[in-house]
């Protein structure tokens, strides 16, 4: 008698167990240090606006790749047949793309909202005080916008970076205000409100912050509006001269 040869698209069971307990341990592995990337993704779609360093694309798409050849070998070992080739290449793939999007960089760990807002108050202050250098110097700050846009930049940017849902870093801004309640059609974190009396001899500053994911005015202890402020004083006395070089 001759032995009845396996049936097309089957291999031993043996083999079948190793080769998914293997192959599945590389996807798991992919999958498991995407998880910090994925939970920053996911809370994109509730918050707008994310904070710190943004998700690791590389990583991203490993663990996708890897789920996706996962899947079929789970498939393929369900229904008794041997896992195709395609599958493991994928999760191969997956793997290799996962260690490349991981090597060098840490996994994303957002801020706290109020670590980015006392990030953005120190921020502010030091546009305020160098504001408040001009007005004691020369009587006046600008009523325009672009000094202020210039001053801000002189002033860096806020320790914690703000993203928007894209993960494209939103840069600090300065908006001129009508009044000191005004408020722009779209409020978005990060932005540095400046309403300036029409004689320049004062200024107020709010700041725009985040709470529960959305943008809003910035306020203190007592929930009034934090607003940074600057008034001309002909009485204080002149800032001392620099010594020459």
């Amino acid at each position: 008698m001759t032995r009845r040869s396996a049936a097309p698209g089957r291999s031993p069971a043996f083999l079948r167990w190793l080769h998914a307990l293997v192959f599945l341990g590389f996807a798991a592995g992919a999958v498991a240090g995407a998880r910090p990337d994925w939970q920053l993704v996911l809370s994109t779609l509730r918050q707008p606006y994310p904070l710190g360093a943004p998700p690791r694309p590389m990583l991203l798409l490993g663990s996708a790749l890897a789920v996706a050849g996962g899947t079929r070998l789970m498939w393929a070992w369900v229904r008794g047949r041997s896992a195709s080739l395609g599958a493991s290449w994928l999760i191969l793939g997956g793997g290799v793309s996962a260690v490349l999007g991981a090597a060098g960089s840490p996994p994303p760990e957002p801020p706290s909202e109020p670590a980015f807002n006392i990030a953005l108050i120190q921020w502010g202050q030091r546009v305020q005080r160098a504001m408040v250098g001009q007005l004691q110097e020369r009587g006046e700050v600008p009523v325009l916008e672009e000094p202020w846009r210039v001053e801000l930049e002189r002033a860096g940017t806020a320790r914690i970076p703000v993203r928007d849902r894209t993960f494209r870093l939103i840069p600090p801004q300065a908006l001129m205000t009508a009044s000191p309640e005004a408020l722009p059609e779209r409020l978005v974190p990060g932005t540095l409100l400046v309403y300036v009396s029409p004689d320049g001899a004062s200024f107020e500053l709010r700041l725009a912050g985040l709470e529960g994911g959305a943008p809003v005015i910035l306020r203190d202890d007592t929930r009034a509006p934090l607003v940074l402020r600057g008034l001309y004083n002909p009485d204080l006395p002149d800032p001392p001269a620099h010594p020459p070089p």
